[in-house]
C-alpha cells in the first residue's frame, strides 16, 4: 500500500471513530501542505488524539484484511438477532453514507438500540464471548498481574487468572487485535471477553481503586473532569531555575543573618521522601517490573521513558525500530523515574543534572546488566535503559550474516597472528558483538588478551577487560600505553577517538600484536581516509592494517507473514536489480512480529581485505577511489541485494538502511 493511500485510509479512520471531525482532519491536511508538517503531528500538538489513540487506529484498520472480512456486517447481525428492522437498517446506512460515521453509534443515537445490544452483536459478528460488566467481578491476583497503567493503554480490565491464562473484559472487539503484544510483554496467554460499558476508563480506575479519578461508570453520578489533573496538582518535578525565597511570617529580620526560613528545603526534602515512599510500594515496584520483564520477553535492546504531556510514553526498541507499548499515570510518573534510580544507585534528589547508573538482573534463565541513563527535559526526567543480554557474548562469526565468502576472509584474518582489523559503522549496527563474535576465535587458555572498553558492556570469561575512565586520566591512549607492557597476544581497543590512540594502536599492531578496533565511518574505504586525516602515516596504515569491516543492521522478513509479491519497475530501478527480476518478499504483518513485517535482524557486511597491492597503493598515498577499484570490492549494497533476492530482507529495509 502507497504511503499517501495508508495516511488517507488512516484520516478517514480516524474520522469513523469518531476521535476527530472530519474539519479537524481537513484544516491538518491543509496546513500539511503549506507547512509540510503531517496531518496526524499537528492534530497529536494541539490534542486532538493522543499517541494511544493513533497507534490503536493503526492497529486495526490495517490488520491484514482477510481477517476482517470473516466478519458480517454489524447490521445483518443486528437483523438477524431481530433488534432491528430492515428498514431501520437501510435508514441507518443512508445516514452512514452521508455522515461517514460508525453504524452502531448511528442507530445508538436513533434509540432502535441500547449499547448492551450493539456489543452482544459485535461479540457474535467476531466470534467473542460476552459478559455483563455487573456480572463480572474482577480477582485481585488478575489485577496484580497487570498494572493499571497497561490496562489503560490497552483497554482492557483483568478479571481472573488461572496458571498463566489471562482473561481480561474489552468494551471493543478491534482491542483484541493487540493482546498478542501485550502477552508477550506480560508472559501471559490472554483470552479477551467483550463487555458494555458507558465509561470504560472510570471503570478501570474503579476496579484499581485509583482515589484521586475513580468515578463509578455504570452509576449516574457526574461524569468525569475532561482533563486529568496536571502535574503542578500532583508531583510537580523541581525546576531548574531556583524557586523565590520568602520570608516566614513571625520572624524579626535580624541584621547579617538571612530572613529566609528553612521552610522550602524542608518542603523539597518532603516531597522527595514521599516519592521515595511511594517508588518502595507495591503498584510502581510491580509497574517496573513489568516494564522491564516486558522488554526481556519481547527481545528489546532499548527501553524509553519518554516525559510527555499528558502522560509519560514507554516505548521498546525492538529490531533497531521504536515501538509504543504503553504509558504511564502522571500521579506515579516520578515515583516510577525514582524507582529506576533506587534500582540503579543513584540520588532521587538530583533531576537538574544527568545521571548513569546501572542494574543487574536475571530473568528467564539469563543474565542481563542494565545500562539507566537520566537526562533532565522541560516535562520532566527522560530514562533510557540499555538491555545487555550476557548471552550475547557467545555469538560466533557464522551468527552475524555474513555471506559465505565473506566469512571465510573474515575467519582467516582473525586467525593472523598479527595485525590490525578494524569494524566500522555508525552507533548500533552491531560492531561491539562483530568483535566479541572475533575474539571468540581467539584460545583464552593459550593466548594473553586484554580489551580496553568504555564501557565495559559485557563480561568475556578468560579475558581481561579494562574500563576507560576519563575523569581519572584513564583514555584509551594511555591505558594502551601501559598494556602494551603487559605481554598482550590480543588487544581490543574499543574505539579510536584521536590520532594518538590510532598511532598507538598502529605501532601495536606492528609489533607482534594482533589488535582490534572500531571507527566511525560509513563504509570500509573510509576507514583509510579516517586514518590519514588523524595524521597516521600512510607507510604505516600500510604496513599494519590487514582487514576492515564495514556493516549495518538490517531487519529480517518475518518467516510466519513472508509474501511474494511482483515488484514495479521505479522500485527494481531504485534497488538497481534487473527488470527481468519477477518476485521479491515483504513481510504483510502477524502477531509474531506485532505486524511490523519484520522479525530480528541481520548484518549487512562489505570487507576490505589489505593485499600486497593495495599495501602497495596505500604506501604509495593513491586516492581512496583508486584503491576501492583496484580491491574490487563487493560493498554493503551488493551484498543486501543478495539478502533481498533471497527473501530475507524486504525492499523497503533496504532503501532505509543501505545507500545505494
Amino acid at each position: 500500500m502507497a504511503e499517501e493511500q495508508k495516511q488517507a485510509k488512516l484520516g478517514d479512520a480516524l474520522v469513523k471513530d469518531d476521535i476527530i471531525t472530519r474539519e479537524d482532519l481537513d484544516k491538518a491536511r491543509e496546513r500539511e501542505k503549506t507547512s509540510g508538517v503531517p496531518w496526524y503531528r499537528s492534530l497529536l500538538q494541539i490534542g486532538k488524539i493522543s499517541y494511544d489513540t493513533l497507534d490503536q487506529t493503526l492497529r486495526h484498520e490495517f490488520h491484514p484484511k482477510s481477517v476482517r472480512d470473516e466478519h458480517q456486517s454489524l447490521g445483518t447481525t443486528l437483523v438477524g438477532l431481530k433488534a432491528i428492522t430492515e428498514q431501520q437498517l437501510q435508514q441507518a446506512l443512508k445516514e452512514q453514507d452521508r455522515t461517514g460515521r460508525l453504524l452502531g453509534e448511528i442507530l445508538l443515537d436513533s434509540g432502535a438500540i441500547t449499547r448492551q445490544t450493539i456489543s452482544m452483536a459485535l461479540a457474535k459478528q467476531y466470534g467473542m464471548e460476552y459478559s455483563d460488566l455487573d456480572k463480572t467481578a474482577s480477582k485481585r491476583e488478575a489485577l496484580e498481574a497487570v498494572p493499571e497503567s497497561i490496562a489503560r493503554k490497552f483497554q482492557l480490565i483483568p478479571v481472573s487468572l488461572e496458571g498463566d491464562r489471562l482473561t481480561v473484559l474489552v468494551a471493543k472487539p478491534q482491542n483484541r487485535d493487540s493482546l498478542g503484544d501485550l502477552g508477550v510483554i506480560l508472559g501471559k496467554r490472554i483470552h479477551a471477553i467483550l463487555t458494555s460499558c458507558d465509561d470504560f476508563k472510570s471503570e478501570i480506575r474503579v476496579r484499581y481503586g485509583s482515589p484521586a479519578k475513580a468515578t463509578v461508570a455504570r452509576t449516574k453520578m457526574e461524569p468525569p473532569p475532561a482533563k486529568a489533573l496536571s502535574k503542578t496538582q500532583t508531583e510537580t518535578p523541581v525546576k531548574a531555575s531556583t524557586p523565590p525565597k520568602k520570608e516566614v511570617k513571625g520572624t524579626k529580620k535580624e541584621e547579617g543573618t538571612s530572613t529566609v526560613a528553612t521552610a522550602e528545603p524542608t518542603k523539597d526534602t518532603r516531597r522527595f521522601d514521599e516519592i521515595a515512599k511511594q517508588a518502595e510500594g507495591a503498584p510502581v515496584i510491580k509497574m517496573v517490573s513489568t516494564i522491564i520483564e516486558g522488554a526481556v520477553n519481547s527481545g528489546a535492546t532499548d527501553i524509553h521513558l519518554d516525559p510527555q504531556e499528558p502522560e509519560m510514553r514507554v516505548r521498546y526498541r525492538i529490531d533497531g525500530v521504536l515501538h509504543d507499548v504503553m504509558s504511564i499515570a502522571p500521579e506515579i510518573e516520578n515515583a516510577v523515574v525514582s524507582r529506576i534510580k533506587i534500582m540503579s544507585d543513584l540520588d532521587i534528589t538530583e533531576v537538574r543534572r544527568p545521571q548513569d547508573g546501572h542494574i543487574s538482573i536475571e530473568t528467564k534463565d539469563r543474565e542481563f546488566d542494565i545500562r539507566v541513563a537520566t537526562l533532565p527535559t522541560y516535562l520532566g526526567e527522560r530514562v533510557v535503559l540499555r538491555l545487555l543480554d550476557q548471552s550475547s557474548v557467545l555469538s560466533g562469526i557464522k551468527d552475524l550474516g555474513l555471506e559465505p565468502e565473506d566469512e571465510e576472509t573474515v575467519t582467516r584474518m582473525i586467525a593472523q597472528p598479527y595485525g590490525m582489523i578494524l569494524v566500522t559503522g555508525p552507533t548500533g549496527s552491531g560492531k561491539t558483538t562483530t568483535l566479541y563474535a572475533a575474539l571468540n576465535r581467539k584460545n583464552v587458555l593459550t593466548e594473553s588478551i586484554v580489551t580496553l572498553e568504555d564501557p565495559v558492556e559485557y563480561q568475556m570469561s578468560g579475558i581481561n577487560q579494562v574500563q576507560i575512565d576519563t575523569d581519572i586520566e584513564v583514555t584509551f591512549a594511555n591505558t594502551l600505553r601501559a598494556a602494551l607492557r603487559q605481554d598482550i597476544d590480543v588487544l581490543l581497543v574499543g574505539e579510536i577517538r584521536d590520532s594518538d590512540t590510532a598511532r598507538i594502536a598502529i605501532r601495536a599492531a606492528m609489533t607482534g600484536h594482533l589488535v582490534f578496533s572500531t571507527l566511525h565511518t560509513n563504509d570500509a574505504p573510509e576507514a583509510l581516509t579516517t586514518l590519514r586525516n588523524m595524521q597516521v602515516p600512510s607507510y604505516l596504515i600500510s604496513s599494519a592494517l590487514t582487514c576492515v569491516v564495514a556493516q549495518r543492521l538490517v531487519r529480517k522478513i518475518c518467516p510466519d507473514c513472508r509474501t511474494p509479491f511482483t515488484p514495479t519497475k521505479p522500485l527494481l530501478k531504485s534497488l538497481r536489480l534487473p527488470e527481468t527480476t519477477k518476485k521479491l518478499y515483504r513481510g504483510k504483518g502477524c502477531d509474531s512480529c506485532y505486524h511490523t513485517g519484520n522479525k530480528g535482524r541481520s548484518g549487512i557486511f562489505e570487507i576490505l581485505e589489505i593485499t600486497p597491492e593495495l599495501r602497495r597503493m596505500i604506501a604509495a598515498d593513491e586516492p581512496t577511489e583508486k584503491i576501492v577499484k583496484a580491491s574490487k570490492l563487493k560493498t554493503m549494497a551488493d551484498r543486501c541485494r543478495i539478502k533481498v533476492k533471497q527473501g530475507i530482507v524486504a525492499p523497503e529495509e533496504f532503501l532505509r538502511v543501505i545507500r545505494t
